[in-house]
This record gives structure tokens, sequence and C-alpha cells, in this order.
């Protein structure tokens, strides 16, 4: 055969392949589809009855000897499940990092706020001190109330008896 010949053989196979994966993609999508359809909440049901029952029937002791030594199953799915635990600990450290990295930046943002919002203060301020205003102390600080030190009259009335029941309740 000829170069060429060989390399027109070799384009439409290419093509041919390229055929075929699109269409393998259609038909598995499809078939996708129709698996999820399928799967209705009657059959659903029906599917965990019968695999109820036949795990019921079936003999466990029988099951563990037809394996040939149940107790390195046993030992193997209790590696396994240490695994699991030691993998889940990692991706929630990771996330605590992460978490940490993010708190670190809303730090940072809110202290860009407060100083913006603090030149904003001093902006207020100056505005304030050339207008003239009326008789207000914007400086001054808030005085106490003059009757602190009598209770908070919520705490000197006893509960209604809805509030004591629960308040009993949740203890």
């Amino acid at each position: 055969m000829k170069f060429e010949a060989i390399r027109r053989r070799v384009e439409r196979h290419e093509q041919l392949v390229e055929g075929r994966a699109l269409q393998t993609g259609t038909r598995m999508s499809a078939l996708r589809t129709t698996w999820r359809e399928s799967w209705t909440p009657t059959r659903i049901v029906l599917a965990g009855l019968a695999a109820g029952f036949l795990v019921g029937r079936s003999d466990p002791s029988v099951a563990l000897r037809r394996l040939a030594g149940g107790g390195r199953w046993l030992q193997l799915v209790g590696a396994l499940s240490g695994l699991f635990a030691s993998l889940q600990s990692t991706v929630a450290a990771a996330s605590a990092d992460k978490a940490v990295d993010h708190a670190d930046q809303a730090a940072s943002q809110a202290g860009h706020a407060a100083d913006e919002a603090g030149d904003a203060a001093v902006a207020a301020q100056a505005v304030a001190e050339a207008t003239p205003a009326a008789d207000v102390d914007v400086d001054a600080e808030p005085r106490p109330r003059a009757d602190r030190r009598r209770p908070d009259p919520t705490w000197t009335t006893p509960p209604a008896p809805a509030e004591a029941a629960t308040d009993v309740s949740e203890r």
C-alpha cells in the first residue's frame, strides 16, 4: 500500500472512533436518565423489602465459614473504619485551616472598614465644628441611669406558669 492510502485509512478509522465515542456518550446519558427515572419510591421500597428478606433468610455463620476466616474480614473492616475516621479528621483539619484563612480575611476587611469609619468620623467632626450647632455636647459620655441600683422588675416577679414549666423541663 502507498503511504497516502494508509493515511486516509487511519483518518477514516479516527473519524469512526470519534463517532462511536459520541454515540457512546449520548447513549450513556440516556441510560443514566432512564435509570434515575425508573427508581420510583415504590420500587425503592420493594427493593429494600426484597433485600431485607434475602438477608434475613441467609445464615451469617455459614457465610462467615464460606469466607474462610471471618475474623480477618472483621479486622479488615475495623482497619478500614479507622482509616476512614483518619481521613475525615484530615479533611476537617483542612477545612478548619480554610476557615482560619477566611476569618483572617474578614478581620482584615473589618479593620479596613473601621479605619474608613474613623476617617469618616473625623471628617464629620470637622464638619460639625465648622458649622454652628445648638447646645449639643457630642463628646459627652452617656450618663448612667438614676435608678441603676434598683433591680430589674422582670427578676422581682415570679415567672408565668408556662415559663416556669419550660424552665424546669429544660434542666
